[in-house]
């Protein structure tokens, strides 16, 4: 069973070029049985990576550090190296759940990063998924619930006759169907991704996704092994715990193909996406993007919102991507065919549209300045990542219209027409030694130990692989590291 178990799980790819590989193990049936299955499958290959144990002590329950320690005897009765991280700090009181799994994620990256590590392994099983897909499901049955309330009762009111209402009815109806059959699926519908890559460095495998926890147990139970329970997996106050005892019942192999479809699905239109954007005439440069006029067939392809609402997003800082609902109301508003030029924003960028094209730009309300202490890297407005390997301190915020003369006056500035409000939202670095807004120069002249790089915050933090033709396409228009 075991032997049959570990060689359908994992594919050759999985290890390439990996030398040291991180095991996510909390101690209960999934991640124990995760361990057990990558070493039988290590055994068989010529050359294995050297693996290092992560269990995560969230410090949320009195049981942790216990549970922890009992992984790192597990662990040392193998002599495999374990390491104990702990979540320190005040924990949150709302979104428990959801914070906790980004700290988790965080911290699995640094010992990645610290040890050397470009492999990260959790072990999500199909229930996860299960669970997760029922959950988008049901959230998205509210967003539509919703949106059509909102629509039916604005139609009331400015029609109210009662040959009026049954008009409104049948509309709303048609616009529904037409609006489904045009989205064709959720993006999230995909849910959990089994290969993904963390802060851009180091790929995270959940190879168990389509296999059942129960067969795990069983796995675990044939040789001897036990595990630990969570008693949180137990607590309805959760969503995931109250759509886990719904599931009992249900197919998860049913649940399993339609996760899978929509994954293709996802993979291929983030495809048309990319062959989309490298169809368009598209600038990104000094602070603004540009998207030149396209043709009519370009114009009306489907992908065509969802290519300007995600520059939308990358110019203005946001860390997600637009909902449907929101590429919606955002398409009603691009028309190119007006005289007159139309601003608005969105997303925390300023969008304009007029006969030549779309024009967008960070907009400067809410923009921080920020103080980076000497070997600090930190993430400035969701847009730059800058790390300071200087021994002194240096200030960060957007440029003001001051140094910007000046810079332009001094002839340091590559523009030809410069447009301030966009140059407004580069940023500018200062210290005693003077001030740089790089972004113009395409170099610093006076901070010579600083590096920057434009992040692409819905890509940055996790790239699920159906989305990486997106972000190869669009990273080049953001290459100013």
């Amino acid at each position: 069973m075991s032997v049959k178990l570990a060689k359908n799980l994992f594919k050759k790819t999985d290890f390439s070029d990996c030398q040291k590989l991180i095991l996510a193990v909390s101690g209960g049936s999934d991640s124990l049985a995760l361990l057990f299955l990558v070493q039988e499958h290590l055994k068989i290959l010529p050359i294995a990576p050297e693996v290092i144990v992560v269990t995560i002590d969230h410090q949320l329950r009195e049981e942790s550090a216990h549970e922890a320690e009992s992984v790192a005897k597990i662990c040392h009765a193998y002599q495999i190296k374990h390491i104990i991280v702990r979540w320190e700090g005040k924990k949150p009181e709302t979104k428990i759940s959801e914070k906790a799994r980004i700290a988790r994620y965080d911290l699995l990256f640094k010992e990645a990063q610290k040890h050397g590590a470009t492999l990260i392994m959790t072990g999500h099983t199909l229930n996860d998924q299960a669970e997760t897909y029922q959950m988008r499901v049901q959230r998205s049955q509210k967003k539509t619930e919703g949106a059509q309330s909102e629509t039916l009762e604005k139609s009331l009111k400015e029609r109210s006759s009662e040959n009026g209402i049954t008009e409104i009815l049948k509309e709303n109806d048609q616009e529904i169907s037409i609006k489904k059959a045009e989205e064709g699926y959720e993006r999230g519908l995909s849910c959990i991704p089994r290969e993904a890559l963390l802060h851009g460095q180091v790929r995270l495998i959940r190879p168990l996704l389509g296999v059942r926890r129960q067969t795990l147990r069983a796995y675990l139970s044939f040789q001897g092994s036990t595990w630990i329970d969570d008693p949180t997996n137990e607590d309805l106050r959760f969503e995931r715990v109250r759509v886990r005892h719904f599931l009992r019942q249900k197919n998860l192999s049913e649940i399993a193909k339609k996760v899978n479809k929509a994954a293709l699905k996802r993979r291929m239109q983030a495809q048309k996406v990319a062959d989309l954007i490298l169809a368009l005439d598209i600038a990104v440069e000094h602070g603004r993007c540009f998207i030149g006029k396209p043709p009519v067939f370009l114009h009306q392809h489907h992908a065509f919102p969802f290519v300007v609402g995600l520059f939308v997003v990358l110019m203005g800082g946001s860390s997600y991507l637009l909902s449907s609902q929101k590429l919606v109301a955002l398409n009603q508003k691009l028309c190119l065919q007006e005289p007159e030029k139309k601003r608005f924003t969105l997303a925390g960028a300023v969008i304009e549209t007029s006969k030549k094209g779309i024009a967008m730009w960070r907009e400067t309300r809410h923009i921080q300045e920020a103080i980076i202490a000497p070997g600090e890297t930190f993430v400035w407005d969701r847009r730059y990542q800058i790390s300071n390997y200087d021994t002194k301190a240096i200030r960060v915020r957007p440029a003001d219209l001051t140094h910007l003369k000046n810079y332009l006056d001094q002839g340091k500035g590559e523009v030809e027409t410069p447009h301030f409000p966009s140059l407004q939202s580069l940023v500018m670095i200062s210290n005693e030694k003077g001030v740089d807004i790089p972004e113009l120069t395409h170099h610093f002249c006076y901070q010579r130990n600083i590096i920057m790089k434009r992040i692409m915050a819905p890509f940055n933090w996790l790239l699920p692989r159906e989305d990486a033709a997106i972000a190869n396409v669009v990273g080049s228009f953001f290459n100013i590291e």
